[in-house]
């Protein structure tokens, strides 16, 4: 005999409710990311306009995004000049001014870290993604491993083999808890540094399913 099968009925509401679901989920990823990029440019295009000289005002571009063409080319023009020899010593000579400046040293010298950090592409910041117990047992995080060679740091506490962690903030991942801890205690992700901080932003509902690729 064949089988018993219960006929779903078709729901209205329920097809108009997930089907406007699915359209929020398709177009609201594009309203924010063009939202980001529009905020982002209008601030630059802000505060570069007045730094234009007014002799060069009537010759520079004036439309949208023209800030950000003009920053780049401003930015590109000063790392040029800065491989030279005459822009190494204006660098150097800058750099030693304002190492004698008690608390604007710190500053600079941590923004300086960062963003060269930035400009390297071949040196990662984060190492590797882990899992850790934190901030108590039993309850596992994601982390980064950002300097495998933390005994600079800790040599004086202990001479376990210890390294830096990142654990960041969730949904903003930019500030969080810098921990050394034992390398044991770490526990490898299978993914990439990228697609563990797209969890991190997701408040982890991006899953390997949902096209995340893994490492091998």
């Amino acid at each position: 005999m064949t089988p018993f099968r219960a006929v779903r009925r078709f729901n209205l509401l329920t097809w108009l409710r997930n089907s406007f679901l699915a359209g929020v989920a398709v177009v609201l990823p594009f309203v924010v990311t063009i939202w980001v990029i529009y905020l982002v440019v209008s601030v630059i295009d802000h505060n570069v306009a007045p730094l234009i000289p007014a002799t060069v005002k009537p010759f520079a571009p004036n439309f949208f995004g023209s800030g950000v063409i003009i920053a780049v080319l401003v930015l590109t023009l000063i790392g040029a000049l800065a491989g030279n020899l005459i822009g190494r010593w204006l660098v150097d000579s800058t750099d030693q001014v304002i190492g004698n400046l008690p608390l604007v040293r710190s500053i600079y010298g941590g923004a300086k870290q960062v963003f060269q950090q930035i400009a390297a592409p071949e040196r990662t910041s984060f190492k590797q993604a882990v899992l850790l117990e934190f901030p108590y047992p039993g309850i596992w995080t994601i982390g980064f491993i950002t300097n495998e060679h933390a005994a600079e740091v800790v040599s004086d506490i202990s001479d376990e083999d210890l390294v830096a962690v990142f654990v960041p903030h969730a949904p903003v991942p930019t500030s969080g808890y810098l921990l050394y801890m034992k390398r044991a205690a770490l526990k490898p992700l299978s993914i990439g540094p990228d697609e563990a901080i797209k969890r991190v932003i997701s408040l982890g509902i991006i899953r390997a399913e949902d096209g995340a690729p893994t490492q091998s």
